[in-house]
């Protein structure tokens, strides 16, 4: 069996758009935020501004942990169906079997129980869901992880994992990772896909 582990934020999940409205709303109403790419901005790092780390995760995980995580929209319109349809597809190959399972890092009490609304919304038939402290421990539970995130693609890489980089939040391709895509729906959209981690699996031994 081969595990793909998706992250949900920028990768399934669009909090980029929560983040500015909430912040505009209650920080800096003369924000202009017409122009900024909330599916390719870092948004966090570029515009969401506090003095301290406590504040903004006052901001983020106890004054609007539903509004960011729990309303936000998945990051393309028809996602949450083509994720289904791309399990069914899994489902019926006879070569190996690949599973799905989402993570979210970094957070607390009530943003967890708003992912499980966001999760429920879209209507999600993934089985596994985690919420770990440390990105190490998905280590034991996956053999492919899907992030934008850098930070968890060198732990990825570090631990032998294959990569695939979803080039949102203002990150660039990583020639260093395993695949680079543009948005999940790419991931989905491309037939090769699965028969190329089979191929770098059997290539490296795995």
């Amino acid at each position: 069996m081969i595990t793909i582990a998706i992250e949900l934020n920028h990768v399934i999940r669009n909090i980029n758009k929560q983040l500015l409205k909430y912040y505009q709303r209650d920080y800096h109403p003369e924000m202009d935020t017409d122009d900024i790419d909330v599916k390719k901005e870092n948004v966090l790092d570029k515009y969401i501004k506090f003095d301290s780390h406590r504040a903004r995760n006052q901001f983020i995980y106890i004054d609007y942990p539903f509004e960011i995580f729990g309303a936000a929209n998945p990051m393309d319109k028809n996602l949450a169906r083509d994720v289904t349809s791309w399990m069914e597809t899994m489902s019926n190959r006879e070569d190996e079997e690949f599973r799905i399972m989402y993570y979210s890092l970094n957070e607390d009490a009530l943003s967890i129980q708003s992912s499980f609304f966001f999760l429920s919304k879209l209507g999600t038939r993934v089985r596994t869901i985690i919420f770990p402290k440390k990105i190490d421990e998905l280590n034991g539970l996956c053999d492919v992880v899907v992030t934008s995130n850098p930070n968890v693609l060198e732990w990825a890489k570090k631990e032998g994992k294959q990569t695939v980089k979803i080039t949102t939040n203002g990150e660039s391709p990583d020639d260093t990772c395993t695949f680079n895509y543009d948005s999940m729906e790419d991931v989905i959209n491309d037939d090769k896909f699965l028969d190329n981690i089979l191929k770098n699996r059997d290539n490296n031994g795995q």
